[in-house]
């Protein structure tokens, strides 16, 4: 990868905005519930009834194991906390992507890859 090439800056610096950028979501609303979209599945079952949710509740524990589940670290309880958890999930879920991507490449072209 060329890191001097004016695209991959850019990207590179897109990137780094959205991870800084992440925590909004949550502290915008930290005293208001829970962000858009992020609700358990206990909240949508009381919402819209437990029969037409029964196979999300039935694979919700699945997410119990996550390395970083709820995007924070346990404990991290306060909205300073919050934020550095969703950045450090952010950081965690780029490198997985990147390195998920660079992974791809090589399989795909390893000539690519080494070059």
């Amino acid at each position: 990868m060329n890191w001097q090439d004016p695209l991959v800056k850019k990207f590179l610096y897109l990137i780094v905005a959205m991870v800084i950028l992440c925590p909004l979501g949550i502290l915008l609303v930290w005293n208001y519930g829970d962000a858009w979209g992020e609700w358990g599945p206990e909240d949508v079952a009381e919402k819209v009834g437990e029969d037409k949710v029964s196979g999300l509740l039935h694979l919700a524990d699945i997410w119990s194991y996550a390395p970083l589940p709820d995007y924070d670290i346990p404990g991290w309880d306060d909205p300073f906390h919050a934020s550095i958890g969703y950045i450090i999930s952010a950081i965690v879920g780029v490198i997985l992507c990147v390195g998920a991507y660079y992974a791809l490449i090589k399989i795909v072209n390893p000539k690519a890859a080494a070059g």
